[in-house]
């Protein structure tokens, strides 16, 4: 977890960087920006999504404090856009202060160091369990994830208290939507799922006695 002392350390390092608090909803950057900027979050969630060619808008990732994105280097025009889920703090440090950074700071070099590897596992696992993995374990697993990651808890385990879509929820499970909504029906029915007016609330211990399954009834 970043702390204060560690962004004061950084900004004497690193002019550039900048803290800010961004609203709900709002854009940090949008795609084909030509990003100049490393952005990471200090607090709040933000939602990475990319537009295809034919309109569908894919969400790609979503991050929690500590999450890194945007770029490290090179000014290139980004294939996704960066939105904030709820109230969020993020930092901003320009590409010319992060050699410097990693240079003269090693709390900032392990940070980012420990950011891009997350990113590169997440795109890796993604990856490697769409070919090996079936939908509903793949389903479950990002569940458990989200649960844990973002959930608050309530009487049914953790209320997610972000406000996913089960568009985004299929996106991140690399799967169709109505496949997706048939196998969240059936958890609900077998107490592993329910909803609280937006929020979905997932019982994390039935979710993983499902884990080990191959597959189970519709």
């Amino acid at each position: 977890m970043l702390t204060e002392d560690d962004i004061a350390d950084w900004r004497r390092v690193a002019p550039s960087l900048v803290v800010a608090d961004v609203a709900d909803r709002a854009v940090i950057y949008s795609q084909g920006d030509h990003v100049a900027f490393l952005h990471c979050v200090l607090k709040g969630v933000v939602k990475l999504s990319h537009v295809a060619k034919d309109g569908r808008q894919l969400t790609i990732a979503v991050l929690s404090s500590g999450g890194v994105f945007g770029t490290a280097a090179a000014i290139r025009p980004a294939e996704h856009a960066a939105t904030a889920i709820g109230e969020a703090r993020i930092v901003r440090i320009a590409h010319a202060d992060i050699a410097r950074l990693v240079g003269k700071n090693p709390v900032f070099a392990a940070f980012l160091n420990q950011g891009l590897e997350a990113s590169r596992e997440r795109a890796e696992r993604k990856l490697v369990d769409c070919q090996t993995k079936t939908v509903e374990a793949r389903l479950i697993e990002t569940l458990c994830e989200l649960a844990l990651t973002f959930g608050a808890p309530c009487s049914h385990g953790y209320s997610l208290e972000i406000p996913l879509t089960q568009q985004d929820i299929a996106d991140l499970v690399c799967a169709s939507r109505p496949v997706v909504t048939k196998i969240m029906n059936a958890l609900r029915r077998r107490g592993a799922l329910d909803y609280q007016r937006e929020m979905i609330c997932v019982n994390h211990a039935a979710l993983r006695s499902f884990a080990g399954s191959k597959s189970f009834e519709l």
